[in-house]
């Protein structure tokens, strides 16, 4: 049996769980789309170097696909990944969520986590009655492209006609203390996180370094992880909560796709190893 991996060997993450499967005595490949010479959904998976892997082999994949992918490869390795049998972490159906943070809010507040208020708008109006009714806002991307968390400061008030070209989310900001919850399969990894920064990714020295460590959630909380993971169909997901100063959880959204090295590194999670653990068992198990 063996493990797949779809992603390149310098991402930190596909390097992590390489190991992780190597310690374990699992076999892996891993592949980038750009050594495969076919895909047969039926059949085999054939690299350009010859070698012949039967799919009903794989017991588990992990989807970190390159944008590079060759498109024929792409489409046969998306259309098997959907239909296999075999545990997949993620299939690319299931993190489609992530490309509308306002709809993936929805999930959320179905799966029971609080949720901030949220506005999605192109009209500067509707931004500037929304920050006189919460104070202090921040915006950020409605898709899932990568985006700077920030707070909505007077100075913004000149550039609020941009929202015309561009739909734009805002939230009503919560104070407290984030978490980085990652779900993988039964566990639960969750980490405290302390910055002087809006967006702690990107703390400034001037906002003091990014301190995190491990922590045990409240049951109840815990619950609304695995059920959010669950409502989106993931096996693996990286899900940003912060501690209210009012004593609430809220949710801010779910990494369908989560690089958690730094995470791993800074608290000592096993994250890699359990995720090679989910991806060496049938899907009725994990």
């Amino acid at each position: 049996m063996t493990a797949l991996l779809w992603g390149t060997r310098g991402d930190g993450a596909v390097a992590a769980v390489a190991s992780a499967l190597a310690r374990i005595g699992a076999a892996v490949v891993v592949t980038d789309g750009s050594d495969i010479g076919s895909v047969d959904i039926g059949g085999e998976l054939t690299t350009v170097g010859g070698l012949r892997l039967p799919l009903a082999d794989i017991t588990g994949v992990l989807v970190r696909p390159p944008e590079t992918t060759e498109p024929s490869v792409y489409g046969a390795l998306a259309a098997w990944t959907e239909l296999t049998p075999a545990v997949v972490l993620n299939r690319l159906s299931a993190g489609a969520s992530n490309r509308s943070k306002p709809y993936q809010l929805r999930l959320l507040k179905e799966a029971g986590f609080e949720i901030p208020d949220t506005l999605v708008t192109t009209d500067p109006r509707d931004v500037r009655a929304f920050c006189a009714d919460h104070g202090q806002i921040v915006y950020k991307s409605t898709s899932g492209v990568r985006s700077i968390v920030r707070l909505l400061k007077p100075s913004d008030e000149s550039r609020l006609g941009d929202v015309c070209a561009c739909p734009t989310q805002f939230q009503q900001y919560i104070s407290g203390i984030d978490h980085r919850v990652h779900v993988v399969g039964r566990e639960l990894f969750a980490a405290r996180i302390e910055s002087g920064a809006v967006d702690y990714r990107y703390a400034t020295p001037a906002e003091r370094s990014t301190r995190m460590w491990s922590v045990t959630l409240p049951e109840d909380v815990a619950g609304k992880c695995h059920a959010a993971a669950t409502t989106l169909g993931l096996g693996l997901a990286g899900i940003d909560l912060r501690l209210g100063t009012d004593g609430r959880w809220w949710c801010f959204e779910v990494n369908t796709s989560p690089g958690f090295i730094w995470f791993e590194q800074q608290t000592a999670q096993p994250i890699a190893a359990a995720i090679a653990q989910v991806l060496t068992r049938r899907l009725a198990d994990a």
